[in-house]
């Protein structure tokens, strides 16, 4: 793959995460995208009729935001891993590289950080001190979704480790496996979401072992990303919503809609059900554990964002300028997402009757749209007028 088309496909992918992102903080149907996710589940699997909250508009929302939307920073995880490995020749390639990082993840970080800090202060929701400056700039108490960025700033900082268990396959391998025991068994790493450790280790792994059928994802590559996508579906039987009402306490099926039924997996997931009842009880509590869940939504998801990459085309037309602004976009969509559920909100527009369903849908939608060019005609504003701010708050990318 030729580097314009492989930076070309990166732009494409890290939009797509982007706007998936902003969808999953765009859901209007409930308070927020895992409500949103419970009413639905209990309206197919427990015949629970929440009315216009629960139709098909809530449907489409619930598809975006819980089942594509789930891919979207795990995707930005492993993309990460995956570039900061895919051309570490040694150790001092490290400390290079931990350089462009500080520009890029530290300096827009603290920046960030600081003027929402400074915004909360404005609207009189947070008080001036150097305890609450410490806690905003360091651990992004007024920016909620720069968890982010630093889970990334500590998985780079851990880069000496990884690289060691990436210089051989077999090693590799060996603490991916140990690693998941690990998790099954409640263990727990101090400051590291666990789960955002397996997406960045993975994106390391492919650049290390599989750089260059990752990269030339032709034909093969896409129809092995239709599967994998395909896979993410049909695992649905192990999580704890597929476990308790497939295998625990199935439920009546019969009672169900067709579109409903295949959505939780149909046959598939009736079959597994019968699988997965004849096995062991001490294999069944270590799969609905906390930390038997945590590894299958994290591989679920890990499966879903590869297949979305792998999908993509190798060649395929130009990204726009306003496509490659991910990192912008990323850091002032919130607001913004919330902005139009206030309004939403203030208008007082409900959830029932086929005018007001398709309301919130193409509010919902259009949320999106709106941010990607906020976040556009900020970055125009500052590049001409004040192009240091850009370089700061962008990272210099």
């Amino acid at each position: 793959m030729t580097k314009n088309s492989f930076s070309n496909k990166v732009y494409v992918f890290t939009f797509l995460m982007s706007v998936l992102v902003v969808l999953v903080h765009s859901v209007n149907f409930a308070s927020d995208n895992s409500t949103l996710l419970l009413m639905i589940q209990s309206s197919d699997l427990n015949n629970i009729d929440l009315g216009g909250m629960t139709g098909i508009a809530a449907h489409i929302e619930n598809f975006f935001s819980n089942a594509l939307g789930q891919a979207a920073v795990p995707g930005f995880f492993m993309l990460s891993g995956y570039m900061f490995y895919r051309t570490l020749g040694g150790f001092r390639d490290i400390v290079r590289k931990w350089k462009s990082r500080f520009m890029t993840l530290l300096v827009p970080y603290g920046a960030w950080n600081v003027i929402y800090y400074i915004i909360y202060i404005v609207m009189g929701r947070a008080s001036v001190s150097i305890a609450e400056l410490n806690a905003a700039v360091t651990n992004y108490k007024y920016n909620p979704v720069f968890w982010y960025l630093y889970q990334l700033i500590l998985l780079t900082a851990l880069a000496p480790v990884f690289y060691l268990l990436l210089k051989r396959g077999v090693v590799a391998a060996l603490a991916g496996v140990l690693y998941i025991c690990f998790l099954i068994n409640g263990g727990d790493i101090p400051l590291i979401n666990e789960d955002a450790l397996i997406y960045y280790f993975t994106g390391g792994a492919l650049a290390c072992f599989f750089g260059s059928s990752f990269e030339n994802s032709k034909k093969t590559g896409r129809v092995v990303g239709v599967l994998l996508i395909a896979l993410v579906w049909i695992s649905q039987i192990f999580t704890t919503v597929g476990m308790q009402n497939f295998v625990v306490s199935p439920v009546d099926t019969g009672l169900m809609n067709q579109l409903s039924y295949w959505y939780f997996g149909g046959d598939i997931s009736v079959f597994m059900s019968g699988v997965l009842a004849k096995l062991p009880k001490d294999v069944l509590i270590d799969i609905l554990s906390t930390g038997g869940q945590l590894v299958v939504s994290s591989l679920r998801r890990l499966l879903l964002c590869i297949g979305i990459w792998l999908v993509l085309p190798e060649r395929m037309p130009d990204a726009r300028e306003i496509m490659k602004n991910s990192f912008f976009l990323y850091a002032v969509h919130f607001p913004i997402a919330r902005g139009v559920i206030f309004m939403l909100e203030y208008m007082n527009v409900g959830y029932h009757g086929f005018a007001e369903e398709a309301f919130r849908l193409a509010a919902y939608f259009a949320t999106p749209v709106i941010s990607i060019v906020i976040a556009y005609r900020l970055k125009l504003m500052l590049k001409k007028y004040i192009p240091f701010s850009w370089k700061l708050l962008s990272g210099g990318r």
